[in-house]
């Protein structure tokens, strides 16, 4: 399989826990991992043998002695890794790694779980390394990962990034140029058809494999069902019953078309539910990770506050499925400009994936509405930097054109914009409708993920 941007944080002495929906490669990931231990071994909780393994009342140590028994190894320390894939699916197993990661860190856990610094319990200091996988959140599993305690790092793994998706296509000379900042002139047309392809097919790890070895897309068809089959099957593990899954694999199968648009939860996509039942079904989409329900801030300046009470926009996970299930990859595939297709639908749905991709944490963009009645200023997205929020807009056009984000300038302490289009890269100094200056970087949209990077330089050139 393919190396991943998010390998390089992995840590061989803090228990984490990577986390992302179904087929963007935590197994793969964490098992690439795992060949930096001499011993290690993989329980996959999706099985019935392996969850038998973690039973209620049994002690931090006869759990570690059932996994060295079964499956056929010795538990040699810390130099042991023990690989929980699908924790999620087990609440037994969640409890019993959070006691195994309190020994580790000096925590006190409950009797049930172990924490006992002894050799008849395990959850000492010298026990094995803990990590794990999950494609749900569970409240159990939100526990094991809270801030606070630390007991277990999140990390949360995305399809393929733009990067990651160049070095699927095994173009070095490519991705060298992508990784310049300023990008080389000679290398911009050919990056934005690569960028077009990568909105087209999206960043599923199995797509892009399937693609990058045939280099055409017939064959795909399967595969995108497959995915979403195995979507469906992770819904009753985050609904309360048979009828809370129905209407939640319902809301997803009405949710591609309205990918980057904001939505209101009452009788969405025309199902005759009301808000609280739709919201629910959302949710339950968000715990496996097929999407986040983006909230807008009505502040120009940090830190950001997202209004609950205002409509949110959808992200959907990959802009792939939204063009598959939405039955848009032809015009797409025709067309130069994604601005131009569906008013800029699919360029927004694909930046968002790629800033959320490029963000710490669980933290996703957000994007900025006036705070005024009847207005529809908004401007797409906004990102923290250098103690200032910086104003994205993914539109084509004249900068002179951009009304949204004039009205963002004007309230903004500084004068910092970005504009992601089908153009070359350019900063100019333009003024908005009502007179202040401000500076805007434009770039091309396949530098979405790399906003950070080029907002260094563009401070630097716009100060002397």
């Amino acid at each position: 399989m393919y190396g991943r941007l998010l390998s390089n944080n992995l840590s061989r002495v803090r228990p984490f826990c990577i986390l992302g929906a179904k087929g963007v490669g935590k197994t793969t990931l964490i098992s690439d991992f795992a060949l930096k231990f001499s011993n290690w071994i993989h329980l996959d909780l999706e099985t019935d043998a392996d969850r038998a393994i973690f039973q209620p009342g049994a002690t931090s140590g006869e759990t570690l002695r059932a996994i060295s028994f079964l499956k056929g190894r010795e538990i040699r320390g810390k130099g042991t890794l023990i690989v929980l894939d699908e924790i999620g699916k087990c609440p037994e197993a969640i409890r019993w790694a959070g006691g195994q990661a309190d020994g580790r860190t000096g925590g006190q856990a409950d009797g049930r779980t172990g924490g006992q610094a002894d050799g008849r319990t395990g959850g000492q200091a010298d026990g094995p390394v803990v990590v794990a996988t999950s494609s749900i959140m569970t409240k159990e599993l939100l526990v094991l990962l809270n801030n606070e305690k630390e007991v277990m790092h999140p990390y949360y793994l995305h399809p393929f990034s733009f990067e990651e998706f160049l070095m699927v296509m095994d173009d070095p000379a490519s991705m060298e140029s992508f990784r310049e900042v300023p990008v080389p002139y000679y290398a911009y047309d050919k990056l934005l058809n690569y960028f077009h392809l990568y909105a087209l097919i999206g960043g599923m790890p199995e797509i892009t494999g399937a693609y990058a070895k045939n280099r055409h897309l017939s064959g795909l068809k399967n595969i995108y069902g497959q995915i979403e089959e195995r979507y469906m099957q992770c819904l009753p593990f985050v609904t309360a019953g048979t009828k809370s899954r129905d209407l939640a694999m319902e809301v997803l199968q009405n949710t591609y078309p309205y990918a980057a648009t904001r939505i209101s939860f009452n009788r969405f996509g025309n199902l005759e539910k009301g808000s609280r039942e739709i919201s629910r079904a959302f949710k339950a989409l968000e715990r496996i990770f097929l999407l986040q329900m983006i909230y807008p801030v009505t502040s120009p300046i940090l830190p950001m506050a997202p209004d609950t009470s205002k409509f949110p926009r959808l992200q959907l996970l990959d802009t792939g499925l939204v063009n598959y299930f939405s039955g848009i990859q032809k015009p797409l595939f025709q067309s130069h400009d994604m601005n131009a297709i569906f008013e800029g639908q699919i360029a927004r749905q694909v930046v968002g994936q790629e800033i959320l991709a490029t963000m710490p944490e669980a933290s996703g963009p957000c994007f900025w509405v006036r705070d005024k009645a009847q207005s529809s200023a908004s401007v797409d997205f906004v990102i923290p930097f250098d103690g200032m929020l910086i104003p994205v807009v993914v539109r084509s056009g004249e900068a002179g054109r951009l009304r949204s984000l004039h009205q963002y300038v004007d309230e903004s302490p500084h004068p910092f914009a970005v504009r992601l289009y089908a153009g070359k890269p350019g900063i100019q100094q333009t003024s908005t409708i009502r007179g202040k200056k401000y500076y805007l970087l434009s770039l091309p949209y396949f530098l979405a993920g790399k906003i950070r990077e080029h907002l260094g330089g563009f401070r630097k050139f716009v100060e002397g």
